[in-house]
């Protein structure tokens, strides 16, 4: 392949397995190692023009407002097509080591850290060579916690606070902002920006602004963003007879091809204190869950009986929730939640 200047991520048609993570953002979005696909590919080609495309002009309009110098897709000869079944989520859980490293090369800035490291005695200790871990000068690394990089290197980010008795083990991205409380964080893990963890995670995805705050397990999942995953709510990824995991999502059933993997949680989601998640479940965006055991798919906006969230509670109680964080719904964001409520709940 000669220089690649034209790349478009053709977003017309989403798989099964990706809609409840895909509501209100593109794949593209979803951050697999210290990036997003989007911004590795910006890192990867940073001469070339990306463009994208999407069958609902809603999204496409939203997208567009997050990211103003992407273009639409405009027909014309490409170089590099991007296209969302290579990024199911047993797949990117599967890729964030990989990607973490690829990350890493790319990133000057974050290899700098190393040098600015001095790890005192009575401090935080580190298994391996200290220059796999990467630690942001800002980040507040509380004495007795273990950071393991002997499988691959440990990145925290900018105003992390890592509390005491926590381990953790590469490869593994804690994004800015981020609490880490008593945490044990194995296997390759992703975590976004100002999330709140504690108990035990591993191989997981999880995105900005979640709350996982307690113990309880979470393994080979990927949650969205604004989740709250409740006191001792727990994922199994692993069956009883080690069989293939198999998902399902609005009415089509997806082979991951794996015997490891746990669940699929979209962004606005409440998984209730002691709740159990059973193999392969699915939560779609918008659900409140209390049921203390769950499998199969819920669709989009369940509430704890079993009826529909109601749009306007929604709304309201998800705007309250951003303001503790400072952020907002965007009113191209809400028109799209009002979009998927009527196509989903009401059709």
């Amino acid at each position: 392949m000669g220089r690649v200047q034209r790349i478009w991520i053709d977003e017309r048609e989403t798989p099964a397995g990706l809609g409840a993570l895909t509501r209100i953002r593109s794949f593209s979005e979803i951050r697999d190692g210290v990036l997003t696909p989007l911004q590795r590919l910006k890192d990867q080609y940073p001469d070339a023009k990306i463009l994208y495309s999407h069958s609902n002009p809603a999204f496409q309009k939203t997208f567009f407002e997050r990211n103003p110098k992407i273009a639409e897709y405009d027909e014309r000869e490409i170089d590099l097509i991007i296209k969302p079944e290579e990024f199911l989520p047993w797949k990117s859980i599967q890729a964030v080591g990989k990607n973490i490293d690829i990350d890493l090369e790319s990133n000057k800035e974050l290899r700098k850290w190393v040098r600015k490291l001095k790890v005192k005695s009575g401090d935080f200790h580190i298994v391996g060579k200290s220059k796999h871990a990467h630690i942001h000068p800002s980040a507040k690394i509380y004495p007795g916690v273990v950071i393991d990089v002997t499988s691959g290197p440990v990145i925290i980010d900018k105003d992390v606070k890592v509390t005491s008795f926590s381990f953790l083990e590469g490869p593994l991205y804690i994004g800015q902002g981020t609490h880490i409380d008593n945490a044990r964080i194995t296997g390759g893990t992703t975590i976004g920006n100002v999330c709140r963890i504690g108990g035990e995670v591993g191989d997981s995805i999880i995105l900005d602004f979640t709350n996982k705050h307690h113990e309880g397990f979470l393994g080979h999942s990927v949650v969205g963003s604004w989740v709250n995953l409740g006191a001792l709510s727990t994922t199994s990824d692993l069956k009883n007879n080690y069989g293939v995991v198999k998902i399902r999502e609005e009415g089509t059933e997806v082979n991951t091809g794996s015997i490891k993997f746990g669940s699929v949680i979209g962004d606005f989601s409440k998984i209730g204190i002691g709740v159990m998640l059973n193999t392969g479940t699915v939560i779609d965006f918008g659900c409140n869950v209390v049921s203390p055991r769950v499998s199969g798919y819920l669709h989009p906006f369940v509430w704890a009986d079993g009826q529909p969230y109601i749009l306007d509670s929604f709304l309201r109680d998800s705007r309250k929730i951003m303001a503790r964080r400072n952020r907002e719904l965007s009113h191209s964001e809400s028109e799209l939640i009002r979009i998927l409520y009527e196509t989903k709940v009401h059709k």
